[in-house]
């Protein structure tokens, strides 16, 4: 059998694999796959560069700060108004109390027509829950961790954060980023705080200063909003700076602004105040 000879350039080739070593090759070989590897590790970089100093410390400042507002407000009580609207329609006007306790205790009850028809409390171990209307009185206790005000106002909001922000405190989720970008739409500054294989878990809108949160909003796993909360009006009590309006929203069909018309800081509490026992 007669072999077909090789193309030119072929040959050159044969001959060239022919002069090397298997040891050589080898080297050739692993050479290729670290140049490409470095290419791909280059381009994720890209793509992940973390901040640098400069950028973390002044996330980590923002942060310090936000943790440090009213930090020492332990107990604290109010009273105003709470309006809801559901699908852009009036739902509920009415008056409203509440007693707050450390990070965790929350005591609110809401009066409709005069009368206090709905009360929830939470002494950070379980959520209490007791309406009165028509038919029998509906009472629950489930765990804190568990308890939302989505009954009243139709947002996915935990008790825990409803007593932060009526402190005028910026609940602050785990993360592990923290990025602080200049607003878009006006003046300010945006501190994100990123999960890992979460994504954007938080964002924090700051004035100018970095000094104030102004807006709050949180993010579920597949980056839609869960609700939005925004300071409207701010007051200074006993020298802690508190919300004197605050407005909520899921975003699309549920809305409530609370106008805060009294607040007491470092009040006297005591633990009954955080728990609703059965009706008898």
């Amino acid at each position: 059998m007669m072999l077909r000879p090789f193309p030119p350039n072929q040959q050159s080739m044969r001959h060239i694999y022919a002069k090397l070593s298997p040891v050589m090759l080898i080297a050739v070989v692993l050479a290729f796959i670290a140049g490409c590897s470095s290419i791909t590790a280059g381009l994720s970089r890209e793509k992940q560069e973390p901040p640098d100093a400069a950028a973390r410390a002044a996330a980590q400042a923002v942060l310090s700060t936000l943790f440090s507002h009213n930090a020492k407000l332990s107990n604290f009580k109010g009273k105003g108004k709470i309006t809801v609207w559901q699908k852009g329609k009036l739902k509920l006007k009415e008056k409203v109390y509440w007693i707050g306790s450390e990070t965790s205790k929350i005591s609110i009850v809401l009066l409709i027509g005069g009368y206090p028809a709905v009360k929830m409390a939470s002494d950070g171990k379980w959520f209490y829950y007791y309406e009165v209307g028509e038919g029998e009185p509906i009472y629950r206790k489930i765990a804190a961790s568990d308890a939302s005000l989505k009954r009243i106002i139709s947002i996915s909001i935990q008790t825990d954060d409803v007593l932060s922000l009526l402190a005028g405190r910026v609940p602050i989720r785990e993360h592990h980023r923290a990025i602080l970008e200049p607003q878009q739409a006006k003046p300010g500054y945006v501190l994100v705080l990123k999960k890992r294989w979460w994504g954007v878990t938080e964002k924090i809108y700051l004035d100018q200063t970095k000094m104030q949160a102004q807006q709050v909003e949180f993010y579920n796993r597949f980056g839609s909003l869960i609700y939005r909360a925004r300071f409207d009006e701010m007051q200074t009590i006993n020298g802690y700076r508190v919300p004197a309006r605050l407005s909520i929203s899921n975003g699309t069909d549920a809305d409530f602004e609370i106008d805060v018309n009294g607040f007491w800081a470092d009040v006297a509490v005591t633990p009954s105040m955080f728990v609703l026992n059965p009706p008898e």
